[in-house]
């Protein structure tokens, strides 16, 4: 349902999105809290404003904390390689582990519940490129409420892998949970069900990008961005959304991360059937492997998994008369010639006037190519 807010609400919803500060931030749903009327249509955006009124109160208090000299752990990471991918899930689930296998991070690891107290990153080669791996602490607290900090963790992740215990009584509730936790806080895994991104903008009107069929017209859309005084933005859809989809985007600033699913502990007892059982209820476009930190097996498909979600390719440069580079270019999947010169050097890019490809995007060793042409992973790309 698309709530039909009073002028007042949306002017101090507005007076949020463009606050520069936290404490700005706060004032403003504070104030936006006041005025919404209560009823069913604004349930979802009162929860949405409450939690996120929270979150910013914790953040207030934190930096408090870190100024006076104390406080918890910091949680950033600063992302390394390829890509960050951050494992998130419930505690004992075997986060620790996996990392310390795939990786050379030093880890906490116990048998005792909520022992990873901060974030701790560790390097994984696949192929021949470097993928950043992050061990959280638990996503869900002891005493039940979600751990904002790990979410904030998810939100700055290029990809979450969620990792389920299969000893645990109930893996398909703690995955069903994990995922709620993700969804309910602004950070949507899956396109299958419908999302949509909201760009802000200062002019140009209102454009629209596809990857599926919505369910709403253009004009429908415009309608409700011009109710919450937006006229200028780049709007992304995904897949079947809907209104409330729009709607959400506008005041939630909620993200897409792509996922995948590690259910931990193969070497159990009915561990495949466990799982299978679990993942029953994914969409088809989250993956999930079985695997065992204690034995390694399954563990081998973790870089792919993450590799094909990062949307990656490698590009290995030469120079004309000279053998590529051992070291591999890492560009978007969609990456031109073009934008492949622009990483490289501006000047190269301005210059160019074709170039010359070996592998898979080749019909033939050497083929010349145009600015605009896509190479794929592993092409060997001479600029001239």
């Amino acid at each position: 349902m698309v709530t039909n807010l009073p002028a007042e609400a949306i002017a101090k919803l507005n007076k949020y999105s463009e606050a520069k500060t936290t404490e700005e931030k706060i004032r403003a749903l504070e104030e936006f809290l006041s005025s919404v009327p209560k009823h069913k249509g604004t349930e979802k955006l009162r929860l949405w404003a409450t939690r996120r009124l929270s979150e910013l109160r914790e953040e207030v208090e934190r930096e408090r904390a870190r100024r006076s000299g104390g406080g918890r752990p910091g949680m950033f990471v600063e992302k390394a390689g390829a890509g960050q991918v951050v494992l998130i899930g419930p505690t004992n689930s075997g986060k620790s582990s996996i990392v310390a296998r795939l990786t050379n991070a030093k880890v906490t690891i116990s048998p005792l519940p909520y022992g990873t107290q901060a974030p701790v990153p560790g390097m994984m080669t696949y192929l021949d490129v470097q993928l950043q791996l992050v061990d959280t602490p638990p996503l869900i607290n002891p005493d039940g409420s979600v751990n904002s900090r790990v979410v904030a963790l998810a939100r700055n992740a290029d990809v979450i892998a969620l990792v389920i215990g299969l000893d645990s009584p109930e893996p398909r509730r703690d995955l069903d949970v994990s995922l709620r936790a993700l969804e309910d806080r602004g950070v949507a895994y899956s396109l299958e069900k419908g999302f949509v991104r909201v760009e802000r903008r200062t002019q140009g009107g209102i454009a629209f990008t596809y990857r599926g069929t919505p369910r709403f017209t253009e004009e429908e859309a415009r309608r409700l961005l011009n109710s919450y005084r937006v006229y200028n933005a780049l709007v992304e859809v995904s897949g079947p959304a809907t209104l409330d989809d729009l709607e959400e985007a506008i005041f939630s600033a909620k993200v897409y991360k792509p996922a995948f699913v590690i259910f931990n502990k193969a070497d159990l007892p009915s561990a495949e059937s466990r799982a299978r059982e679990a993942a029953s209820a994914l969409p088809k476009d989250v993956q999930w492997v079985l695997a065992s930190a204690v034995t390694g097996v399954g563990l081998s498909s973790v870089g792919p998994v993450a590799y094909r979600l990062l949307n990656i390719k490698r590009i290995y440069t030469k120079k004309p008369g000279q053998p590529p580079s051992p070291e591999p270019l890492v560009v978007s999947a969609d990456a031109t010639v073009r934008e492949i010169a622009e990483r490289i050097s501006p000047s190269l890019a301005r210059s160019m006037k074709y170039a010359k490809i070996w592998g898979r995007g080749a019909k033939y060793g050497g083929q010349r190519v145009g600015p605009d042409y896509v190479p794929q992973d592993g092409d060997i790309l001479e600029i001239r």
